[in-house]
This record gives structure tokens, C-alpha cells and sequence, in this order.
């Protein structure tokens, strides 16, 4: 077997391990972990925009008040049709950017995407909006599967590059 098949051999099986393991529910309990503000909120502008910053997190007050930006996502009721799912929204409300990230429950066949096309309030523009199914997936600049396209370009990349550069 000729080495340029092998490297694509091994390229198709590190991308269908990747597909599987994004594929898989994220846990069988329905315990999902999500980050849990609001950048609108007082004190959470250093930790929760655009960007998550989990260092900016004030753990010493957040202690004293007994409060947590971090959440399982529990659903008493067990249905085949939904799903928990980490949100991250982007939405400008009175011409202020808010970000936020909660726990939202979603139907299993809509796509981790389908909040965009959610209806808003009058004053709320949606800038963006994209459920994740890992654990605090939610504090990622884009979340979803977004990294698994990224994934998948590089190998493919890569098993370009081989097969065109290692003649054996």
C-alpha cells in the first residue's frame, strides 16, 4: 500500500472520530455545564461580551453573594424530541450590545443555529445567536461546530499536501 494512501486513509478516520465525537450527546443525564450572564449586568461587563474571559470572573464576590455564572442544565422533564443546549446571544436592545449565555432547551432537530431566525421584541436586533452541545461551549466567540469545519478543512489540507509532496 503506497504511503499517499495510507496518509489519506488516516486522515478520513481522524475526521469521522472528530465527526462522532461531535455528534454524541453531551451527556445522557441532561446535566449539561453553561456559562450563565449577561453583559448587561453590573459587574459582568469584565467577563461576559463578545469575548468570555473566565479569569475576569469575580470568584471572591461571586462566593460571598453565593452565586454562580456556571449551570446545569436540568430538565425535569424527559422528552425525545428536546434537547439542552448552551445559547450565546448577541443582540443590540435600545442601541446597546448585550451578550448573554444561559441554558436554553431546543427541539433535537433544529439546527444549532435555528435562534437566529427566532422572532425578537420590537427594540432587540439579533446579531447573533448559536446553541453548543459541550460542556461551556456558550463562552466560545462562535460556538456550535464551527471548530469542526475547521477541523475538517485541515485535514483535508493536509492530506492534499501529503499526497502531492511524499512520492514513495
Amino acid at each position: 500500500m503506497s504511503m499517499n494512501l495510507k496518509m489519506m486513509i488516516m486522515g478520513v478516520v481522524l475526521l469521522a472520530a472528530a465527526l462522532k465525537t461531535e455528534a454524541a450527546e453531551p451527556n445522557p443525564n441532561n446535566r449539561l455545564q453553561c456559562w450563565h450572564c449577561s453583559s448587561d449586568t453590573v459587574g459582568a461587563e469584565e467577563f461576559c461580551g463578545e469575548v468570555f474571559n473566565e479569569d475576569n470572573i469575580p470568584v471572591d464576590l461571586l462566593k460571598e453573594r453565593n452565586l454562580s455564572v456556571l449551570r446545569a442544565c436540568n430538565s425535569s422533564i424527559k422528552s425525545e424530541h428536546e434537547r439542552p443546549v448552551c445559547r450565546k446571544t448577541v443582540e443590540e436592545i435600545n442601541g446597546q450590545t448585550v451578550t448573554k449565555r444561559f441554558c436554553y432547551y431546543t427541539n433535537k432537530s433544529d439546527t444549532l443555529t435555528h435562534c437566529m431566525d427566532d422572532p425578537t421584541e420590537k427594540n432587540v436586533h439579533r446579531v447573533f445567536c448559536e446553541d453548543c452541545l459541550t460542556e461551556k461551549c456558550n463562552g466560545a466567540i462562535a460556538v456550535g461546530g464551527n471548530y469542526l469545519g475547521l477541523l475538517s478543512c485541515a485535514v483535508t489540507l493536509l492530506i492534499i499536501f501529503v499526497s502531492k509532496h511524499v512520492n514513495v
